[in-house]
């Protein structure tokens, strides 16, 4: 594990746990330098391969292809390099074709590579957008996010003095990683799919979960019918897989207002309901209050975003891509 400054030489259990559910055994390993002047010494020591990053973005742009060039695997919940050209930006049961681009001309074999999970606002968004996008075609996309403290880092969650609304640049974020992820690949590049986007976003006095109000201008004819069978019926390669972090339904719908503390371990397979015992709580996203009048649909959907949206979609994303044989870790 390596950190910050102030919690270099510091073992694990030692690091503020910041989430409600207790804090799960961990090995009492010491935190190292992410200083680069000791940080290729340090990874050639512990003879290290594979890198998760969760840092933030001015750190990232540094440090992260210092660590692909030296042919690390790189998987990254930053926003530092979603948008780059050989970066692929995935939701592993959504785009995981996606991750081809690694294999292509454009991409150094020798080197290592980069790969980006995506804001975790975007993941109850653009998971139910998926099959819609792909039967139906759309016109427009509008969006409103209700975004929770958490979302805003540790220290917002911790005191919210001064608490704002805005979130600056987020609406931007989001729709530019919308429309990669739901786009095409092209001469072993990503091509954005094309529909026009209108986004809001907002922060509120919640500590954990996303929520998002969405409304879709649809190209083709359809009834709700068709639209909660696309939905609930998705899945994609982690699924067929059945990777361990892959909920076995993605998207769950419901007919009814949800219950938030529930449906944050949407998607778990037993009755504990804790990520650090069972891989698939909170994995999946809940979608509900649906609506079709004409050719407008309107659906708000929920996702945690400390696990989905976070730690959860970016391992998710690594036994993908050790699936598909991008891993090397001899």
């Amino acid at each position: 594990v390596f950190g910050s400054p102030n919690q270099v030489g510091k073992q694990l259990s030692e690091i503020p746990w910041g989430l409600p559910e207790s804090r799960p055994e961990v090995p009492e390993l010491r935190v190292f330098s992410c200083e680069l002047s000791q940080l290729k010494s340090q990874l050639a020591k512990l003879n290290i391969q594979l890198v998760f990053s969760a840092l933030p973005s001015d750190a990232a742009i540094e440090i992260e292809p210092f660590l692909r060039e030296l042919g690390m695997q790189v998987f990254s919940n930053s926003s530092a390099h979603r948008m780059e050209r050989d970066v692929p930006l995935i939701v592993a049961d959504l785009n995981p074709e996606h991750l081809s681009i690694l294999k292509a001309p454009l991409h150094d074999q020798k080197s290592g590579f980069i790969a980006c999970s995506t804001n975790c606002t975007v993941m109850p968004i653009a998971l139910p957008l998926k099959p819609l996008w792909d039967v139906l075609g759309f016109n427009s996309v509008e969006i409103s996010t209700e975004q929770s403290l958490s979302g805003g880092g540790y220290e917002l969650l911790k005191s919210t003095n001064g608490f704002v609304s805005e979130i600056p640049g987020e609406a931007e974020k989001i729709s530019e990683e919308c429309l990669r992820l739901l786009g095409s690949i092209e001469s072993d590049e990503i091509k954005p799919a094309d529909f026009n986007t209108e986004v809001e976003c907002k922060r509120v006095m919640r500590d954990y979960g996303h929520i998002v109000k969405v409304k879709i201008d649809l190209q083709k004819d359809t009834e709700i019918d068709e639209i909660k069978e696309l939905m609930s019926n998705h899945t994609s390669s982690p699924q067929i897989l059945n990777l361990p972090s892959a909920p076995k339904r993605p998207i769950i719908l419901s007919e009814a207002q949800i219950d938030l503390e529930k449906a944050c371990w949407a998607g778990a397979e037993s009755d504990d309901c804790n990520p650090a015992t069972d891989l698939k709580a909170g994995m999946a996203i809940t979608v509900y209050d649906l609506k079709l009048i004409d050719s407008t649909l309107t659906f708000s959907a929920f996702s945690e975003n400390t696990i989905r949206g976070a730690a959860g979609g970016c391992l998710l994303l690594a036994e993908l891509a050790m699936h598909e044989g991008l891993l090397d870790l001899a």
